[in-house]
């Protein structure tokens, strides 16, 4: 104020009153300090940087009466230190210098143990800011430490996955003076499903029992899905055993897969393989063009596995005895000896065991091939040939007829019409209508039939010679034989045959049906409809069976349309009653196959044309066929396909659906050989093949491909092959 004083004499105007704004200072002292990097900050925007202990004011006062506060911006390292400041708020009515700031060096740590802990990506958090990630169970310690008689609070921050868990934390809060080591976090187990599949399962297999870890019985009904009751800690073991294997009108025990293991999540691999619909690769080796070998003794032991094996070959002669042991003649293919190229093979070898469905030598030594050397009273054995015609007679010895002969040197010379029986028990060879010298000029070369009057056995029938003629034997131990590649009644060259023969148990010849020349047209009639008219055309490499109703039947081969023209064909025929029977197929040439739904019958299902299959007839009745030479949905090649003819469709079975396939092998065959779902042979034509005592299906051999595709389909196999027929 100014000339606010006087003496007044008249009025005053001249006083001055200039007001101005009262400030105050915002001071403190810092004790404790030890680290670097202290700033402490003023209502938010005034920072003060503090290096030591001693007394500070903020650079900027503020206006009396108004509020003040104090807080630490950045705390000092080096060491780390905990600052906090004390009376650091309130109204500044005159200059504050009471604030007092306390750095103190944290001493204190926070930890605990973790339990249950199975997934990734555990994090732990402290007082909302220290991280701690977590990977396995056990204790664990926060990085950062706290001031003695502060608080703590840990959480959570993010639980763990694969497999997903909620932890929880107990005791995980308070203020401590001493290291705090109690706080748990448990983390709750998490328990699977242990299940599989079962495979091949007749029927319910008289309710087969499963067990998981020595006590969790489950008893099985049929093939399908199957989980266990009690579920299995993620981490924890299982064990899976058959328990009770099977039983019923057919031997199934049945091999478990991937069984065993540590629970990572849901088990569903378990396999329960009880081996039908199943290949099993039972001897022999997975390449091609592999010579024939034989073990000194023949007969192997339990601990040592025989090696013995035919050659590779295609087209050879086979026969099961009245024991069920397999056996096996000739071919054109690979001997014992190393030889540069293949040749035609008179070779003799029996297979025994079949009866064993573990395989291999199931650790009994009675599963092997050996090398049967024939006796040869005068008369010598028959002579190397391949695409010959078998069955056997009611006293269970081996019948042979025909085929093509050929030099050990590889090349083909002629046509057989020859008959030969070998007896197993004195393995001896046998020459029958040796008298009739329609099958025997010329030691049975290249000779022409033949036929008697239609319908008439006689003693002096005879076939001509020829090769690839589909055959089987009835009930009766008669043999039927159609077509094949030969001589007619009188022509000097070779065609395709569409005649059809019965050889009876009395050891004679009957021309049943078709023509006695060669080269002749089919007449398919009306499809489904028998006729006296119809009959198939002239074909070689068909396949053909006998049912249990003694009636037989043809499919596809390579085969004359009806203008003469050599093609495959796909037509299935039956001759019941003195008549054939166009079934199914196509009267046209190279028809592609129509697969349909993998284990699906079909009235729209056929295989494609093709040649050279394997084929054989079950217990009830129904047809089997696989792989040859032919077509698939759109090209032509090798096969390895699996079909089943029964009730008026066809059923593609197994195998895949396109030609030129690998074979996948599985194991290697060993003491104990076992079935697995995925084995399958690769695609080949002329196979030797057999239908057992038991009804399996076995299969040696042929042209195509092994395991790989460096034979490009042309090598030829030795491997044995075991097929069980899913009912």
């Amino acid at each position: 104020m100014t000339a606010g004083s006087g003496t007044a004499t008249a009025n005053v105007t001249a006083v001055q009153v200039a007001c101005g704004t009262n400030t105050v200072s915002i001071g403190l002292t810092v004790t404790g300090l030890a680290g670097t990097g202290l700033v402490l900050q003023d209502n938010g925007g005034d920072n003060l940087t503090v290096n030591q202990n001693g007394v500070y004011t903020f650079a900027t006062a503020i206006p009396t009466g108004t509020a003040y506060k104090v807080t630490v911006l950045t705390q000092p390292t080096l060491p780390a230190q905990i600052c906090s400041a004390a009376s650091g708020t309130g109204t500044a009515n005159a200059n504050v210098g009471n604030i007092v700031v306390t750095c103190s060096t944290p001493t204190i740590s926070i930890g605990g143990a973790v339990t249950g802990l199975d997934g990734t990506g555990l994090v732990l958090q402290d007082n909302g800011g220290n991280n701690l990630t977590v990977s396995k169970n056990g204790s664990f310690t926060f990085s950062n430490l706290i001031v003695s008689g502060t608080s703590y609070n840990v959480t959570v921050q993010t639980q763990p996955t694969s497999p997903a868990q909620t932890c929880t934390v107990t005791g995980g809060s308070g203020t401590t003076t001493s290291n705090v080591t109690t706080v748990q976090v448990l983390c709750p187990a998490v328990f699977f499903p242990v299940g599989g599949q079962v495979v091949g399962l007749v029927g319910n297999g008289g309710n087969p029992i499963l067990q998981n870890n020595g006590g969790d019985n489950l008893p099985l009904s049929g093939d399908g899905p199957f989980t266990f009751v009690t579920q299995i800690a993620y981490g924890g073991q299982f064990d899976v055993f058959m328990l009770v294997q099977p039983f019923g009108t057919q031997p199934q025990p049945c091999v478990l897969w991937g069984y065993q293991g540590l629970v990572a999540g849901p088990v569903n691999s378990v396999l329960v393989d009880c081996g039908h619909n199943d290949w099993n690769w039972m001897d022999g080796g997975n390449s091609s063009n592999a010579n024939g070998t034989t073990s000194t003794p023949p007969v192997p032991t339990v601990t040592a596995l025989d090696t013995s094996t035919p050659g590779g070959r295609k087209y050879a002669a086979t026969w099961v005895d009245n024991s069920g042991n397999l056996w096996l003649f000739g071919g054109l293919g690979w001997d014992i000896p190393t030889t540069s190229e293949s040749i035609f093979l008179d070779d003799m070898w029996e297979y025994s065991g079949t009866s064993s469905y573990y395989g291999g030598y199931d650790n009994n030594a009675s599963t092997y091939w050996v090398q049967v050397q024939p006796n040869e009273p005068p008369n010598p054995a028959p002579a190397q040939r391949w695409g010959v015609v078998t069955w056997k007679d009611s006293s269970g010895r081996l019948l042979l007829f025909g085929g093509q002969y050929g030099t050990l040197g590889g090349g083909g010379i002629g046509f057989m019409n020859d008959v030969w029986r070998f007896d197993t028990s004195s393995s001896m060879w046998t020459q029958l209508n040796s008298s009739n010298a329609a099958c025997n000029t010329n030691f049975g070369i290249n000779n022409n039939g033949v036929y008697g009057t239609k319908g008439t056995p006689s003693a002096n029938n005879c076939p001509g010679s020829r090769w690839g003629a589909a055959f089987s034997s009835d009930a009766s131990g008669d043999l039927w034989m159609f077509g094949g590649f030969g001589y007619d009644a009188a022509s000097s060259t070779p065609g395709l045959l569409n005649d059809l023969w019965e050889y009876t148990t009395s050891g004679q010849w009957e021309w049943v049906g078709g023509s006695n020349t060669t080269n002749a047209d089919g007449v398919y009639g009306t499809k489904g409809t028998a006729s006296a008219s119809n009959v198939p055309g002239g074909r070689q490499a068909s396949s053909g069976w006998v049912d249990s109703s003694g009636n037989f039947w043809l499919f596809g081969g390579y085969n004359l349309s009806p203008g003469g023209q050599p093609n495959g064909f796909n037509d299935l025929w039956e001759y019941s009653s003195g008549q054939w029977t166009w079934v199914s197929g196509s009267n046209n040439v190279n028809q592609t196959g129509v697969y349909g739904v993998e284990g699906t019958a079909a009235a729209a299902n056929v295989p494609g044309a093709r040649w050279g299959s394997a084929s054989w007839i079950d217990a009830a009745g129904r047809l089997w066929l696989f792989g040859g030479e032919g077509y698939d949905t759109t090209a032509n090649g090798t096969l390895a396909d699996l079909w089943q003819f029964s009730s008026g469709q066809w059923t593609w079975v197994k195998g895949p659906n396109s030609v030129s396939q690998v074979g996948v092998y599985g194991a290697t065959p060993s003491q104990t050989d076992l079935p697995h779902v995925i084995n399958y042979p690769g695609s080949r034509l002329f196979p030797a093949h057999w239908n057992d005592l038991n009804g399996y299906f076995w299969m040696f051999g042929g042209e195509g491909y092994d395991a790989t595709t460096a034979s490009n389909g042309l090598g030829l196999l030795n491997d044995l092959w075991r097929y069980l027929p899913f009912p």
